[in-house]
């Protein structure tokens, strides 16, 4: 992302310009000095790479930015703050809107692009009430019609995993954008899932802590007006084959496809359960309590009068499941583990000894090195990413195989001619 500017001051050599801008509907901006040549008539340029974790930025999302200018006589300039578009430049993007939410879209795809609003705009209405969220605060969505298309568009990953996983759609919830992969049969399921995501962050996100993966993801599927998967099946069968994850204590998804399954299954049916039996006014309490840096188990306890073990366990419950009991760390050991024993080294073969030849007629062997024993805890080494089996893909990863060009702003003082993406819109 490229900014230009072309400013002039009659009072002295113009000595500082700065760009401030700010991504999306993050609080937070970015203040960065522009590379310019001093003097009474200035060009100032920035590039703004967005091909790095850091610094991406997701396609279709608003930029707002403007200027500060200083020159020698102590005069200081501020432009009028500006929205304009980030867009993939790769393609000429039209857009599409229905109250707080717009979807860009390229090629012949109307039809879809018009199903995946439609479906947003459902679960908003589904799920704002049930969260307590605000949903009139604008979501931006960009929809690619295939994989190949999407996978540059995508933050910066390794090319390994991005080969191995299928990313169905991402929300960056901070932001308010969301990417959907259209042209999946899952496209509509994935445009509810990954958009109520973008709620649950509004309603129990802290700056202390984030909402907890089995509640985020549970309510995410809950939220979704069109399923793709038959999560009862995969949670009866880990019922019959004693396969139950204690969602309530885990950080992150399973590593493993199959538990990943269950793993939304559960969260789903929990949260189901609890909206079923306390009604959708405890949930919002219990976003509430969360938004104010509650932690899990307290808020539970506030709202609902149990913890996360009351809570997982009265629901095994109600599927005739056996109760879950927290393992015993304070009398676990860790397991021992047998080391090599090392003989000392001799020229004359002795007891407990290991013999070795005399230099004087053959190459002396060197000692064998002891490899060192490394003690891993298991399950340490899981991670968020969601498996191509699985729906949506909110964690999943993905390369980049390349930056995403977008095109420039060029602002010119006096005349504020732009230029920052090629779109149409068209509003409903």
């Amino acid at each position: 992302m490229r900014f230009s500017l072309e400013a002039e001051s009659s009072a002295g050599e113009i000595t500082s310009v700065a760009v401030r801008f700010r991504i999306g509907l993050r609080t937070t901006g970015i203040y960065e000095y522009m590379d310019f040549e001093q003097g009474m008539l200035v060009n100032g340029d920035l590039f703004w790479r967005t091909n790095t974790g850091a610094s991406y930025i997701p396609p279709s999302t608003f930029i707002t930015y403007n200027f500060e200018i200083e020159d020698s006589a102590g005069n200081t300039l501020i432009t009028t703050p500006e929205i304009l578009p980030y867009h993939d430049s790769r393609f000429e993007w039209i857009e599409i809107s229905n109250g707080p939410v717009t979807v860009a879209y390229h090629g012949p795809v109307a039809t879809r692009a018009q199903a995946i609003l439609d479906v947003i705009i459902q679960t908003l209405d589904k799920m704002g009430p049930v969260l307590g969220a605000e949903t009139l605060t604008p979501i931006r969505v960009a929809i690619y019609n295939n994989q190949a298309e999407m996978l540059q568009a995508l933050p910066p990953r390794s090319a390994a995993v991005g080969r191995e996983l299928i990313t169905e759609g991402q929300a960056f919830s901070d932001i308010g954008t969301l990417l959907v992969l259209a042209g999946g049969r899952l496209a509509l399921g994935t445009a509810s899932h990954e958009v109520t995501h973008i709620l649950v962050y509004r309603a129990g996100d802290s700056v202390i802590r984030g909402v907890p993966s089995w509640l985020n993801e549970g309510l995410a599927e809950f939220g979704n007006v069109d399923p793709g998967f038959s999560y009862d099946i995969a949670l009866e069968f880990a019922i019959g084959t004693d396969r139950l994850i204690p969602i309530v204590f885990t950080q992150t998804l399973p590593g493993v496809p199959e538990d990943v399954i269950i793993y939304y299954g559960q969260s789903r049916s929990l949260i189901r359960y609890m909206i079923q039996k306390f009604g959708p006014e405890k949930m919002q309490e219990l976003m509430a309590a969360l938004k104010n840096g509650t932690t899990m188990d307290s808020a539970l306890t506030e709202v609902y009068g149990m913890d996360r073990l009351g809570l997982y366990n009265l629901w095994l419950k109600a599927l005739g499941a056996d109760p879950y009991e927290l393992p015993d760390v304070a009398s676990a050991r860790p397991t021992p583990i047998a080391f090599a024993t090392v003989a000392p080294f001799t020229l004359t073969p002795q007891a407990d000894a290991v013999a070795i030849g005399s230099s004087s007629g053959t190459a002396t062997p060197e000692p064998e090195t002891q490899q060192p024993i490394i003690e891993t805890t298991p399950g340490a080494d899981q991670t968020g990413s969601r498996p191509q089996a699985a729906p949506g893909g909110c964690n999943a990863t993905s390369d980049s195989l390349g930056s995403v060009e977008v095109s420039s702003s060029a602002i010119l003082l006096g005349l504020l001619g732009m230029v920052f993406g090629r779109f149409r819109k068209r509003n409903l």
